[in-house]
């Protein structure tokens, strides 16, 4: 189908959760014309995902912190960190988080008398750094106005589902508004800032606009993906109050039991470890790490549910040790009855969710990827963040590199013009949907916490039995869908590829068939596209 251009822009933004939102204000700031888009509502994602009372931001704790705290992300990620990009994005942290604050967005604090307060050192960390506190009510209380000042046109519901490409480089987004109307967006760069991979999986943190169709897009246009093995994996709640996300800093005062109320971590556990200093090195991180003995109250739970068949174990406060707590762990409980209608008494059932992506796109120091008029920022991107992330670091990455995005694409718009048209492939898959929370089960079975070369197996053995055929589509939803399934399909075996090519367990990647960290194994891991199939090799060729 050929699509003439329905709307023009000079720079055209994917994604308006922080990224998003960051990148097209910088670029309004450049003086060019920004749209806005958003498959759901303006400001959705992860930034604004309600299942967590809001982000906290780190940063250097002065200058003489900048080389400290990139040497602790380069441990914290075991290595897994492009040298380049992780460096720009400490020295742009402080400057980036006072640039928000300057727009009109108000920050929290900690208290003078809570700055000690250990809940304030971030997950992964080893000090306290220069803390920050990002609500959802404050962005949305100053973020329509600050779009508006700057004329950032906005247009939510837009579905991209390809990028347009002209003569090697991108020249818009081609998609569904309203679910109905087929568009095209002519523009002279595209920043992506779509979110991360969490619609992989059954369970998921996230908003369901965040899933895999901008990143597979991105692929098909000629990126690169970087550290696709590493996620994030966090406890969240089943009962009640599904997909809230559980607070590691209340471990300490937690009880795990299975449905029958029987104690079940000790059974997981190596002679002489006590289920007492699991909890305590757990609570120092929210997500899964196979780096720490806090490995074991993760994997018992996967191993738990696997062998009960159930959607979630137990959780029951310990409420005296609960209420010596400190001011960090009593707003999370405020939080919590107020948003959630949830209080520290009640039963509360658990299981592992999918959080967030380590890894994503491959990006320069300046948010620019492999494809002339292509950027990148925010959860969709990798190369910051290595095998383990420091808590903070997610959010500021999306303001970082958002505001990072919006220069570059400014810079490259001079040397551009529009391209008047587009072509639209409308196929349709059968039973897209069905087909999609198949795969989403499998990839929550097979490929989540525990992997092994059986399990991923299991995975190319599933895809493999799917009927993908295309076929003309009737209706512009059921492209949508099928849309959404095959871009699925696509970033799950390039997941997939990069899981069994790193035969070792490193921060999030847990390998039962490999369970130690391989030391002579020292290179990023990059995903391409080789005649549409996903080809994985370590940074450099080597295998």
């Amino acid at each position: 189908m050929k699509l003439r251009k329905s709307i023009e822009t000079d720079i055209l933004v994917i994604g308006s959760g922080i990224a998003g939102v960051c990148a097209a204000i910088s670029a309004a700031r450049e003086g060019k014309s920004v749209l806005l888009t958003s498959s759901a509502n303006i400001f959705s994602g992860s930034t604004f995902y309600p299942g967590t009372w809001g982000f906290g931001l780190v940063g250097p704790d002065g200058e003489e912190d900048t080389d400290e705290l990139l040497e602790t992300i380069r441990t914290v990620g075991s290595g897994m960190i492009d040298e380049k990009v992780a460096r720009a994005f400490v020295e742009g942290l402080n400057s980036s988080v006072d640039e928000l604050e300057s727009l009109g967005v108000e920050l929290m604090k900690p208290s003078e008398n809570a700055k000690g307060e250990k809940e304030y050192i971030p997950c992964f960390d080893h000090k306290h750094r220069r803390w920050r506190g990002l609500t959802k009510k404050n962005l949305l209380g100053s973020l329509p106005l600050i779009l508006e000042e700057r004329e950032v046109k906005i247009l939510p519901f837009f579905q991209m589902t390809e990028l347009a490409m002209n003569d090697g480089r991108v020249s818009g987004a081609i998609g569904v508004l309203n679910k109905k109307d087929p568009v095209y967006i002519a523009s002279k760069a595209v920043i992506l800032a779509a979110g991360g991979l969490g619609g992989l999986y059954k369970r998921r943190l996230t908003t369901d606009d965040v899933d895999a169709t901008g990143t597979a897009a991105a692929m098909r246009a000629g990126a690169n993906a970087v550290n696709l093995e590493f996620m994030q994996i966090m406890l969240g709640f089943v009962r009640p109050s599904f997909k809230t996300i559980y607070n590691e800093k209340t471990f300490f005062a937690s009880r795990f039991t299975d449905r029958n109320g029987s104690d079940f971590i000790e059974k997981y556990l190596p002679e002489g470890l006590t289920e007492q200093e699991v909890l305590d090195a757990r609570s120092l991180h929210g997500p899964f790490s196979s780096e720490t003995i806090s490995r074991y109250l993760d994997i018992a739970f996967a191993k738990e549910m696997e062998k009960g068949e159930t959607d979630g174990l137990v959780l029951r406060y310990d409420l005296e040790r609960l209420n010596a707590g400190s001011e960090f762990v009593k707003e999370y409980f405020r939080w919590l009855k107020e948003e959630k209608g949830v209080s520290a008494e009640e039963e509360i059932i658990l299981a592992p969710f999918m959080h967030a992506s380590n890894g994503g796109i491959e990006i320069d120091e300046n948010a620019r990827t492999s494809v002339p008029g292509l950027f990148a920022c925010g959860e969709c991107t990798g190369g910051m963040h290595g095998a383990d992330r420091i808590g903070g670091l997610s959010t500021a990455n999306g303001i970082v590199f958002g505001f990072k995005a919006g220069r570059s694409a400014a810079g490259y718009t001079g040397n551009t013009g529009l391209v008047e048209e587009a072509e639209l492939d409308v196929f349709s898959i059968a039973n897209a949907k069905e087909k999609l929370e198949a795969l989403r089960a499998v990839m929550y079975r097979d490929a989540f916490l525990a992997r092994s070369r059986e399990s991923l197996e299991r995975v190319r053995d599933f895809i493999g039995s799917m009927e993908l055929e295309k076929g003309r589509s009737s209706t512009l939803l059921e492209y949508l869908d099928s849309n959404r399934l095959l871009s699925t399909v696509e970033m799950a075996k390039s997941c997939i590829e990069a899981m069994d090519l790193r035969k070792e367990s490193r921060g999030s990647h847990y390998r039962e068939d490999y369970p130690e960290k391989d030391e002579s194994i020292g290179a990023l891991i990059i995903v391409r596209l080789e005649n549409g199939e996903p080809k994985a090799a370590y940074m450099g060729g080597t295998e």
